[in-house]
């Protein structure tokens, strides 16, 4: 997975976004894939409380293992 390149918060300015995994059946499902989900994460900014963007680590992990990239 590429690196997520955010330095500052767009809307206030902050330059502390930190990571956090979104809880109680936040996961990422596709549809029609049954029940392979993945974790599911948020970068927000310390100051404001915006969130930046939403993101999955894995998204591999969302695929049957035959359809899987190496």
């Amino acid at each position: 997975m590429k690196e997520i390149a955010v330095e500052k918060c767009p809307y206030c300015g902050g330059e502390e976004l930190k990571e956090c995994r979104v809880e109680s059946y936040g996961g990422v499902y596709l549809s029609g894939g049954g029940m392979r989900g993945a974790a599911l994460y948020a970068l927000i900014c310390r100051d404001c409380g915006r969130v930046e963007s939403f993101y999955c680590k894995d998204p591999e992990k969302l695929y049957p293992k035959k359809e899987r990239r190496k």
